[in-house]
């Protein structure tokens, strides 16, 4: 974890304080780049499930059916304006994420106990 330097508390110039901000900036970054980083590689993770409930070389199951077309509502039901960076709009990725995640791993668990 990573804590701002205790000048900072009372600080006698100005300039700690922009240190303090430049400081802030390169935690933003380093934040952020790990935060779309993780999303990116469940993202992946995601693609990988679906791409082995695909490859079980069976028709899916009603059950099945439905989770998945209920993953693809959700995908389609997305509703985000990138262009204006907003922070409302990065938890809505995330949450859908989540949301994914535990539809597919219901489907996948589905497609386990369904005979070939």
């Amino acid at each position: 974890m990573k804590h701002f330097p205790r000048l900072l508390a009372r600080p006698r110039r100005s300039s700690e304080v922009e240190r303090g901000l430049a400081s802030l900036s390169f935690l933003l970054d380093e934040t952020a780049a790990h935060y779309v980083a993780r999303l990116q590689r469940e993202i992946r993770q995601l693609t990988l499930t679906v791409r082995e409930l695909d490859r079980a070389g069976r028709l899916p199951g009603k059950r099945e059916q439905r989770l998945l077309a209920k993953a693809a509502a959700k995908l389609e039901s997305l509703s985000i304006v990138p262009e204006k960076g907003r922070r409302k709009d990065l938890r809505r990725i995330d949450q859908l994420i989540g949301e994914l995640e535990e539809l597919l791993e219901e489907a996948s668990q589905e497609a386990e106990e369904t005979p070939s």
